[in-house]
């Protein structure tokens, strides 16, 4: 028997499949996630549209593998290809709820900061090709929007991607920069998902540590499981959770949010798959914000 192929993966897969994955979720769970905008849906579209057209030339597909390479050529030859591999094939639809669930949770707590007249300083830390950053700067005309990304390629074609859907770009920096600015409040709001899980944990809680003491405004996801024989890498368990909650500042807010946001995220993956117990019996998102 000839044995089975492995999928390799490029630089600009999950990213690419993440943002392209993301639109046909939005609207096969609206009912199941926080209410978007139609002005944010069509951004959306237009974004994935840019994407798109920028990696299927040949000087960015050197940075895609197998599953880039799939995403590029299916969303090429039909314009249903993303809604048919969210509703059927392997993985994804379990995988496009969370990034739906992720992403107008992250929406929503933006435009409530900016609805309570705070003035936001904000940046997406771990952006990815997540059109979250450009999407709250072209809406609510904010110009202190930032980026944090450590692969230079991925920064090209996301701002490529930004200035041809909107007409700018956030800017980018690096975390030690973002840092500096918030400790002399030049920045004051950060969301971070799908970031930390791939940073290792003593790291984790020296960023969330930092987070916590210099920015008011904050929306970080992490990932947990209560099994310590199941824990995955970069995962907290209940005793490394606790140890972060008696270590640092606010206590009994992020104890208390986090509680919320993950009853909140649960109930609406739940009610979106009553099928799926994935969230419930491996490492799942906790979110923790204020």
């Amino acid at each position: 028997m000839a044995k089975k192929k492995e999928t390799v993966f490029g630089l600009m897969d999950i990213p690419l499949s993440c943002s392209v994955f993301l639109e046909p979720a939005l609207n096969k769970y609206v009912r199941s996630i926080s209410p978007l905008s139609r002005e944010t849906k069509g951004f959306v579209h237009e974004w994935n549209k840019a994407l798109i057209d920028i990696l299927k030339t040949s000087r960015y597909r050197a940075n895609l593998g197998d599953i880039g390479n799939k995403i590029i050529a299916g969303t090429l030859k039909s314009e249903s290809f993303s809604t048919k591999c969210v509703e059927a094939a392997k993985s994804v639809p379990l995988h496009s709820l969370h990034y739906a669930i992720r992403f107008s949770e992250s929406v929503e707590f933006l435009v409530n900061k900016i609805k309570n007249n705070h003035e936001i300083k904000f940046v997406d830390f771990g952006c990815g090709f997540s059109p979250l950053a450009p999407i709250i700067q072209s809406e609510y005309k904010i110009s202190d929007i930032y980026c944090i990304d450590d692969k230079p390629e991925i920064v090209e074609v996301y701002s490529l991607a930004s200035e041809k859907v909107s007409g700018r770009s956030p800017k980018y920096i690096s975390w030690d920069k973002a840092k500096e600015m918030a400790t002399s409040k030049d920045l004051n709001t950060i969301v971070a998902m799908g970031v930390l899980p791939y940073i290792n944990l003593d790291e984790q809680i020296a960023i969330l540590k930092f987070i916590n003491a210099h920015f008011p405004n904050f929306m970080v996801e992490i990932k947990y499981n209560n099994n310590e024989e199941k824990v995955g890498e970069n995962v907290f368990d209940l005793k490394c959770l606790q140890k972060l909650r008696m270590s640092v500042e606010h206590t009994n807010t992020l104890e208390t949010t986090m509680i919320q946001n993950s009853l909140r995220y649960l109930h609406r993956f739940l009610c979106a798959m009553p099928g799926k117990k994935y969230f419930l019996e491996n490492d799942r998102s906790l979110f923790l914000s204020r």
